[in-house]
């Protein structure tokens, strides 16, 4: 690692400030976490690295690409070129940016999930755990390894994807548009988002959401969606509802979501979850976060906790 920052060092060295920029952040997290189904409760260590790394054409194209050493990616992002690893890639002009690797789908990129509406976060992600959250599309169709193309005009955006995993025998490539508005009304901030998603894996998605973010610190949103699955037991509908409020130093959230399926053994999957975060400042947050599953025919609902520190460098 010190050689490759010598390295990158240099590298601007040489070329100039302006001709390329690599930055390193880090974030580790210590606490304690624990289910219902997971036995006791274990101490919780996470550590993650990223790379950051941008430049610029002489015509004024931009370019960057990071990689996310968190993911178990730094061998496969080097010594695997079908799998991104935890890497992303992209270039952005008067066309556009076109962006492939571990980014998200059109829908996911247009869509605002009901868990991203104010939440601090947890360190083990108690809160978007549960049964009834949805948090991807097309991303977490196939292999996550995504190439989109997005432009924006003013207040408007619209995104196209595609997912072509060869490593999965029989799958057709998987794709994706989105559209995204926002409105700024008098100082609370309105996010439209409206996607379509076609996968094998998935059949057709049409989802729709709305967020808003008020400036007493309150903010909510909600997703909507409906699937038409190529697989039986696969046709149905979600709803996800969040809320976040921020006062200070204080930060919490709320989502419930909730899927119904048209057929099979558990015809309604729902949950809900929670995070409480305080800032001490410096980068040092303390963060607690639980949710709880609530299944058709299920024997018990499973829930889960965590409670600890997060660090940002």
């Amino acid at each position: 690692m010190k050689k490759l920052l010598i390295a990158s060092t240099a590298l601007v060295a040489v070329t100039g400030a302006a001709a390329a920029d690599v930055d390193l952040t880090g974030r580790a997290e210590m606490g304690i976490f624990g289910s219902s189904t997971g036995g006791d409760v274990q101490f919780f260590t996470d550590i993650d690295v990223t790379f950051t790394m941008t430049g610029e054409t002489d015509n004024g194209l931009t370019f960057g690409a990071s990689v996310d050493l968190d993911e178990g990616g730094a061998q496969a992002a080097v010594n695997n070129n079908a799998d991104d690893g935890g890497a992303t890639i992209f270039i952005s002009g008067g066309f556009g940016t076109i962006t492939m690797g571990d980014t998200d789908g059109a829908m996911d990129w247009a869509l605002t999930e009901a868990g991203n509406v104010g939440n601090p976060g947890s360190i083990a992600d108690d809160e978007t755990s549960h049964a009834g959250y949805l948090g991807s599309y097309l991303d977490g169709a196939y292999d996550g390894q995504i190439l989109r193309w997005d432009y924006s005009v003013g207040d408007f955006g619209v995104a196209v994807s595609i997912d072509d995993d060869n490593g999965i025998s029989g799958i057709s490539p998987g794709y994706a548009i989105g559209f995204k508005y926002a409105l700024d009304l008098s100082g609370t901030t309105v996010n439209l988002g409206l996607g379509y998603q076609d996968a094998d894996l998935l059949g057709d998605t049409i989802g729709v959401s709305v967020d808003a973010t008020f400036a007493n610190g309150l903010s909510a949103g909600i997703v909507y969606s409906t699937f038409d699955g190529d697989v039986a037991g696969t046709d149905g509908d979600h709803l996800g509802i969040g809320v976040g409020y921020t006062t200070g130093a204080l930060s919490m959230h709320f989502n419930y979501g909730r899927f119904e399926a048209d057929t099979g053994p558990n015809p309604t999957s729902a949950g809900y979850g929670i995070s409480v975060a305080y800032d001490l400042g410096g980068g040092a947050v303390v963060h607690a976060g639980y949710s709880r599953d609530d299944v058709d025919g299920a024997a018990f609902d499973p829930h889960r906790a965590s409670l600890g520190l997060g660090l940002s460098f």
